[in-house]
């Protein structure tokens, strides 16, 4: 905090705002400084022994996690940049970007907040990613702010670039403060900010080991794989041969047929495959595209582990 000038402002909201707030949502474009904001607060409210809760919803650009996932780190005392390495609580959403994920990005936020307040933190902050623009960013704003129902909404803006949905905000009864960007804020380029995301990769797999895990010792939440029944493709008569370099991986569970080859433009017979096995669907998925995958492993109570996740190249069967 020493290297930033930290807006008059700012120190005004901290002290208006540190009693009877139990949640706090930041918005603001990418580089308006949403994270000095949260760090500053952080700083402040721990120095007169508040408890915070810091989660971290910046997809590509996390300050305290990793890439793909939302954070939590819980502060007793003032921010220092070292208490950011390995933090206690991940949650895997599997992109750097919300687009496409939005049920996964707002479940995900929705438990690190719900931990934040079960580890007892007083107030709650929520960063999130500069995602403001267009449709699907007030679809997500929005939802997320209806799940969390936070006491105050701060906004940075270094003009009027957010209003089209504070506006809306407003009305529908939220408490919105405004707040200037800090002019001491560097702005990053794309290539600064793919950078980080790789330094933050290499940090985080520095000591990772590769390993196998059986199939069917894991579940996939979203997949039928390794749930229904195997099916050996050396049985299949003729008229369903599925004509691929390798013997692909068969399995059908329920109304579905997943199917696992060594090319997308493997000759699939879908209709008399339908029609044989009795379902609705089938799912082709290219075994390549399961190579070298980033996944998150998660606990029995489906909070994502801190650990290194392996590179699975040998996750699936060879045939």
């Amino acid at each position: 905090m020493n290297t930033i000038i930290v807006p008059r402002e700012w120190r005004r909201v901290a002290e208006e705002i540190k009693h009877g707030a139990k949640t706090g949502i930041i918005l603001g474009r990418t580089d308006s400084g949403k994270s000095t904001l949260c760090k500053y607060l952080i700083q402040t409210w721990t120095a007169s022994r508040v408890r915070v809760g810091y989660v971290d919803s910046d997809l590509g650009q996390s300050t305290i996690g990793f890439p793909t996932t939302v954070s939590l780190k819980i502060y007793d005392t003032p921010h220092h940049p070292r208490n950011d390495a390995n933090p206690p609580y991940l949650q895997f959403v599997g992109n750097t970007a919300p687009d496409g994920f939005l049920v996964q990005t707002l479940h995900a936020v929705k438990m690190m907040a719900d931990k934040s307040r079960q580890q007892g933190a007083e107030i709650t902050l929520i960063d999130t990613a500069g995602f403001i623009d267009g449709p699907v960013a007030r679809i997500l704003k929005q939802h997320k702010i209806e799940m969390l129902r936070p006491q105050w909404i701060l906004a940075l803006q270094a003009g009027d670039e957010m209003e089209h949905l504070l506006k809306g905000y407003e009305k529908m009864g939220w408490q919105v403060i405004r707040l200037t960007c800090s002019e001491h804020v560097a702005a990053r380029s794309q290539a600064e900010r793919q950078k980080y995301r790789t330094e933050k990769y290499k940090a985080y797999f520095k000591h990772a080991r590769l390993t196998d895990c059986s199939l069917h010792r894991v579940v996939f939440p979203s997949c039928i794989l390794g749930t229904g029944e195997r099916i050996d493709p050396s049985v299949l008569p003729n008229k369903l041969c599925i004509h691929a370099p390798n013997r692909p991986y068969l399995e059908k569970c329920g109304n579905e047929l997943l199917i696992i080859a060594d090319a997308a433009d493997a000759l699939i017979p879908v209709s008399p495959l339908k029609e044989s096995f009795g379902v609705a669907s089938v799912i082709l998925i290219e075994r390549d595209g399961l190579k070298d995958l980033l996944v998150g492993l998660n606990d029995d109570n489906n909070c994502t582990w801190d650990l290194a996740p392996s590179l699975i190249p040998t996750l699936l069967p060879a045939n």
